[in-house]
């Protein structure tokens, strides 16, 4: 499995919120985690974004799902069987689950669910992975018996254990009642050790423990194993500053943080707080909107290509935390090749040759920031950079709300943006790749990255896989659909107070088996 055996010897190592409310009140049978961005949805897989999907995936649970060694294992599902072809799947489910309304987990409510993904009012954001617009069609869904499920594919579908693991696209299972007579979503009533309680938009998410979970085998892994609630209640604060997180956790009023500057790390550890530092092959990169008319022709996107020089950039910003990385394969991974590392060097006498060539005399571009410290100083930096090849660089700064919707529209010329961990090449390349005009987020629209992506979405053998995403990294060096900048560490700061939690190569945080103690 891709990054496995790298990955275990890594590091495991908007309003803001009144602090002081009563709304946060100290409480040893509460932990409460300051978050950099209030949840983008609560409904699974509909609007999602990284911070949605980690804070529901304490509330709602998939088939099956990565452990922390990057193997999939059974969470619902018991059991599975595949057919010599790969075209069927029969998944049987674990007995005596139960939604937190008390209604058992069967068959035909797993039904329910895979054809409520598909249908498209649902804006399920990943159902083509599972229509046939990106792999093989689900062609149909039987219930077998009470607690067994086939699923039946138009062609071989070898990765779709992989797709339903997938931490981004995960189709949830839900209860029925979730979901209005009208369609209108209410809120997830899943099977997971947290249920969900209250949603203060811009304020907090609270979760309470789920008193008759039913957890699967094995230790907590990842997204797999028994996930206990240790802990009564979950309240995820939205704390956008992050100057007021650390002095939050100082105080003794928040008691996990996230996003977590390299400079206080120090100064965090020897006031006797935990840091817990995860690699990952979350990658930040620089969006480039080749239909924008400013950027429509490829040297100009070279040109910025060759002017970035993405070592320059970490060391300024990383101190240690960030690795540099052009491409979608992660330095950890098994698919990684000298290939991996081709990338239009920094040179900024080719990035004015190019520009003259193109005839660019200047013209502004605008470059779209969440308003987050890091993703700002990322930004200033590459604006400085471009400037000195005298590519002029405008900067947009919006709420991360805001630049999410101006992602899923495709309205923007340049962009920072990071993508959280995908544990398989394959996830992110299935990402990028579309056509724009069907899914105006899409990055690269290609009928050459196109094609090597339906073939590698179809091969299983790792030299194969090696050969085809590398490929696929050498087209994007020539065609700079995107930039990628570097994968990065989830840093995470805990009180005291708080044992049992671990990072993980997904980069998300898991409060299930987490405890607090009072002083």
């Amino acid at each position: 499995m891709v990054f496995k055996d790298a990955l275990r010897m890594g590091i495991a190592v908007l309003v803001p919120v009144a602090i002081g409310s009563a709304a946060i009140a100290q409480e040893d049978t509460t932990l409460r985690i300051g978050l950099h961005a209030d949840i983008a949805s609560a409904n699974p897989g509909v609007n999602r974004d990284g911070n949605s999907d980690m804070v529901l995936a304490h509330v709602v649970e998939g088939l099956v799902a990565y452990d922390s060694d990057l193997d999939i294992q059974p969470v619902l599902a018991e059991s599975w069987t595949i057919s010599d072809d790969q075209t069927q799947y029969e998944i049987t489910l674990r007995p005596d689950v139960q939604f937190h309304n008390g209604e058992p987990l069967t068959a035909d409510l797993v039904v329910w669910n895979f054809e409520r993904y598909l249908e498209a009012e649902t804006n399920f954001q990943c159902a083509a992975r599972f229509s046939g617009e990106v792999g093989p069609a689900i062609s149909d869904m039987e219930v077998v018996d009470d607690l067994t499920v086939r699923f039946t594919f138009t062609e071989a579908a070898p990765h779709f254990l992989t797709t339903m693991a997938t931490i981004q696209c995960t189709p949830w299972i839900i209860h029925p009642d979730s979901v209005a007579e009208d369609g209108s979503f209410i809120k997830p009533i899943g099977t997971g050790p947290y249920e969900f309680a209250t949603w203060e938009t811009s304020r907090y998410v609270e979760l309470t423990a789920f008193d008759r979970y039913s957890p699967a085998e094995g230790e907590k892994s990842g997204y797999a194993g028994a996930k206990i609630a240790e802990i009564p209640t979950l309240r995820f604060l939205t704390v956008p500053d992050a100057s007021t997180r650390v002095n939050g956790l100082r105080a003794g009023e928040i008691d996990v943080i996230d996003e977590i500057e390299p400079t206080v790390i120090e100064s965090l550890q020897s006031g006797g707080f935990t840091i817990d530092i995860q690699p990952t092959p979350a990658w930040m990169i620089l969006q480039v909107q080749s239909e924008a008319e400013s950027l429509a022709d490829v040297r100009i996107r070279q040109a910025i290509a060759h002017a970035i020089n993405s070592d320059q950039l970490v060391s300024a910003i990383g101190e240690g935390l960030y690795m540099s990385n052009p491409s979608i394969i992660p330095p950890q991974s098994v698919y990684r090749t000298e290939r991996s590392s081709i990338w239009p060097e920094y040179n900024i006498e080719q990035a004015g040759t190019l520009l003259d060539e193109a005839g660019y005399d200047g013209e502004p571009i605008s470059l779209l920031v969440a308003n987050r410290d890091n993703r700002v100083q990322i930004a200033t930096i590459i604006q400085a950079m471009l400037t000195s090849a005298d590519i002029n660089v405008e900067l947009e700064v919006r709420d991360w709300a805001t630049q999410l919707d101006l992602y899923r529209e495709g309205d923007y010329e340049l962009a920072v943006f990071a993508y959280s961990a995908r544990l398989d090449p394959l996830l992110l390349f299935q990402s990028f790749i579309g056509d724009k005009q069907v899914e105006p987020a899409r990055q690269w629209d290609n009928d050459e990255a196109a094609a090597l992506l339906a073939e590698v979405t179809m091969v299983t053998d790792t030299a194969r896989r090696t050969e085809l995403f590398n490929d696929l990294h050498e087209l994007m060096a020539e065609q700079v659909p995107l930039i990628g900048l570097f994968n990065f560490s989830v840093v995470t700061g805990l009180a005291p107070e708080v044992s049992g939690y671990e990072g993980w190569p997904g980069g998300t945080h898991r409060f299930w088996g987490v405890q607090k103690t009072s002083e």
